[in-house]
């Protein structure tokens, strides 16, 4: 594949310019990546930087960058980037630019980090919707959160020196929900209800062994979980209570005390949901797809029976390069 036909295959905005028609003839490689919750997403631009196309200016820091890829006439948004990193080297002088999705500082449109320590209280019956909206607004982010979870009413929550990403991190591992930022929204949404940056339904990606080149299984057969046991303090009775959700050895304890019955209940059942997840994995490598995201189904059909049903995509990378273009996929059971 020649260099200047990479063009059909992606396009480029930077702080809203299309510099597609730049980037093609000195690209080398895109690689894109999306995963599952706070793992921020990002993408990787290797450019050719010899005298041949005129040398490459420093690109502006926290720009922002939204990608495309797909095929001819079928390009497909992927999202928006901030750009954090610039690596500069030779021989052959090449420049590789990172952008990522999560905000760890002031954008070129004023979006503000996440990652910042705060210290302030949520009242008691506060919704998941309402928190995630309140912060989205904080960080000129807009908010998607999905149904089931939109009008769960929250216990009385301290945050105290820490940054709004990890909140709400730990309130979706209680809830077995992915929280994350992209696209400049920020989604909190229910393992299997997953959500696009636009705050639609995510695709249901389906494969058959004709559709893909490579493809490996891997279950760890060791017991991976009997029950998980959460502690809240009963006030009334003045003493700490034991939640326990499943049954038997191993007993995994949840180090942090919750507030309420309620509140270790759902954290218990979570973790064990979690729990039973481990261990079973699938991986897959196939020609380039922009459908595959992380939180997306992936439907298999003609491997194993073991292997056949539902996953849910923890990790697509989408690689563009001399070798074409191909997305490699990581998922986990739809449990």
């Amino acid at each position: 594949m020649g260099l200047m036909d990479f063009r059909q295959f992606f396009r480029v905005e930077v702080d809203g310019k299309d510099i597609s028609n730049t980037l093609a003839p000195r690209l080398i490689s895109l690689s894109l990546t999306d995963a599952a919750g706070v793992q921020s997403d990002n993408v990787q631009i290797t450019l050719s930087d010899t005298t041949l196309f005129g040398r490459l200016a420093e690109p502006k820091a926290e720009a922002e960058i939204r990608v495309w890829l797909g095929y001819p006439f079928q390009l497909k948004y992927m999202g928006l980037f901030i750009a954090d990193n610039v690596i500069v080297g030779g021989p052959p002088d090449q420049m590789t630019i990172t952008g990522i999705a999560s905000v760890n500082g002031e954008t070129s449109s004023g979006k503000t980090a996440l990652t910042d320590q705060k210290k302030r209280s949520w009242p008691s019956g506060t919704t998941i919707s309402a928190l995630v909206q309140k912060i989205a607004g904080e960080h000129g982010l807009e908010h998607a959160v999905s149904e089931s979870l939109a009008k769960v009413a929250l216990s009385h929550i301290d945050q105290i020196d820490e940054s709004d990403i990890n909140l709400l991190s730990r309130i979706a591992r209680d809830h077995d929900a992915i929280a994350k930022p992209g696209n400049g929204r920020l989604i909190m949404a229910k393992r299997g209800e997953s959500l696009t940056a636009s705050g639609a339904p995510m695709p249901v990606l389906s494969i058959t062994p004709k559709k893909i080149s490579r493809w490996q299984y891997q279950n760890s057969t060791r017991e991976k979980a009997g029950s998980v046991v959460a502690v809240y303090q009963d006030h009334g009775k003045g003493k700490p209570i034991e939640c326990t959700a499943g049954e038997g050895e191993p007993k995994q304890r949840l180090k942090r005390r919750f507030p309420n019955k309620d509140a270790a209940e759902q954290a218990a059942a979570s973790e064990l949901q979690r729990l039973k997840r481990a261990g079973r994995g699938l991986s897959v490598t196939m020609p380039g797809d922009p459908d595959a995201m992380a939180e997306a189904k992936l439907s298999v059909a003609g491997f194993r029976s073991y292997v056949d049903g539902e996953w849910l995509i923890t990790k697509a990378e989408h690689s563009l390069d001399s070798g074409g273009y191909r997305t490699a996929i990581r998922a986990e059971p739809l449990i």
